[in-house]
């Protein structure tokens, strides 16, 4: 009996340590190099994972022309090598080469030189590369766009001036690119790996206003169109769960209370303001693009302040950082309105109830306690509080 159960239990362990490493095999890609043999030294390797998050660096080492590496990925990723041709000299920089691709769980054969833009790629793992190329050219045209007409700013602006410029340059080129390569390769190609990688970056861009948080309808109907076996990957679990949170945070929607303390270690909850049009303002002082914006958060506030508007800002700031956010008020000359400080960060409750995963990040809410804008900086904010106080 006694021997039956052990031989039992390991036969149950065994057949999970065999499944573990099938599915270990299953999600990993793995790069096998054979290239000139001038190439040798280390590839610079960089994963982008298609949902984004931080980017991942790693290194391999090139004997002869032949190097080989895996990672573990569950999806898709694109992956950015460089080599370095020439070192490093005294007041100088390197000479670096360069080329990404799209690789999948599977098996990878690159062929090659020096030069890396010639390298070919063959194997299961590469499903979707070739239309990864055509995609990333397509969208380098609009990026020397961009640079072209940034270039063509005058020099002698001062530098508030073109840093409008630059962002409406931007924002009129990207909404074009989106549409003709992100949306395009979405709706043409909902079968293709290539759809994950445009879906994730068509629901997140532009940068200051994500889709996912301020089309969440429009994503999901998106989402629908790609298979069910895409369906499991990591990146479009992470944008399902994301839209839900936006979708409780949208136009219409009640606000989510919650309570957090103030400069002055009371407690304060969202709903204190009710009867008053209230910015909801996440930054930290060491956000800088926060700093920037609150110039203009600021104008908003006494422009508005009699008539109905505050500003409830939440500060991201840990607790060892208490000073530099109270020194950060100080410096912007902000402290006229109510700030409170989750020293759990985006970890927080409220940062969570809002799915705030970067900052600045921003709310409006009417003074029935319902969401009427997301995201709004510069002059969007402008627009967007002025027919509300118009004739107040």
């Amino acid at each position: 009996m006694i021997r039956t159960i052990v031989a039992t239990m390991l036969m149950l362990v065994y057949c999970g340590l065999n499944l573990y490493a099938q599915q270990k095999v299953a999600n990993t890609i793995t790069v096998k190099g054979e290239f000139d043999e001038k190439v040798n030294g280390n590839l610079n390797l960089t994963f982008k994972r298609v949902g984004g998050g931080k980017m991942e660096f790693d290194s391999a080492r090139v004997t002869n022309g032949k190097f080989n590496f895996s990672r573990t990925s569950a999806e898709p990723l694109v992956l950015v090598m460089a080599l370095e041709l020439k070192k490093n000299e005294p007041g100088r920089g390197g000479s670096m080469n360069y080329n990404a691709f799209y690789l999948n769980p599977g098996e990878v054969n690159m062929s090659g030189s020096t030069d890396l833009k010639k390298t070919t790629v063959t194997g299961s793992g590469t499903e979707g590369n070739a239309d990864y190329q055509h995609y990333s050219a397509a969208i380098n045209v609009f990026l020397a766009k961009l640079s072209n007409s940034n270039r063509a700013v005058p020099a002698s602006l001062p530098l508030e001036e073109k840093e409008k410029i630059w962002k409406k340059n931007a924002d009129s080129i990207n909404l074009i690119r989106d549409e003709e390569v992100f949306l395009k390769t979405i709706k043409e190609k909902p079968q293709s790996l290539l759809a994950v990688l445009a879906l994730n970056q068509y629901a997140s861009e532009p940068v200051w206003t994500p889709r996912k948080k301020m089309q969440p309808e429009l994503i999901e109907k998106l989402l629908a169109t790609l298979p069910a076996k895409y369906q499991a990957y990591p990146s479009l679990k992470s944008l399902k769960k994301e839209l839900q949170v936006a979708k409780t945070t949208g136009v219409g929607q009640p606000m989510i209370n919650f309570t957090l303390k103030d400069v002055n270690g009371k407690a304060v909850s969202l709903s204190d303001f009710k009867g008053k049009y209230v910015f909801l303002d996440f930054w930290a002082s060491w956000c800088v693009p926060c700093r920037k914006e609150n110039p203009n958060v600021k104008a908003q506030y006494l422009r508005y302040k009699d008539k109905g508007f505050t500003v409830l800002s939440v500060s991201m700031d840990k607790a060892a950082d208490r000073k530099a956010w109270l020194d950060a008020i100080e410096k912007d000359g902000i402290g006229m309105w109510t700030h409170l400080v989750d020293e759990a960060g985006f970890a927080g409750f409220a940062a969570k109830s809002y799915d705030v995963m970067s900052i600045p990040t921003n709310f409006l809410i009417s003074p029935d306690g319902k969401f009427v804008g997301r995201n709004l900086y510069g002059e969007n904010l402008d627009k967007a509080l002025k027919p509300l106080f118009q004739g107040k």
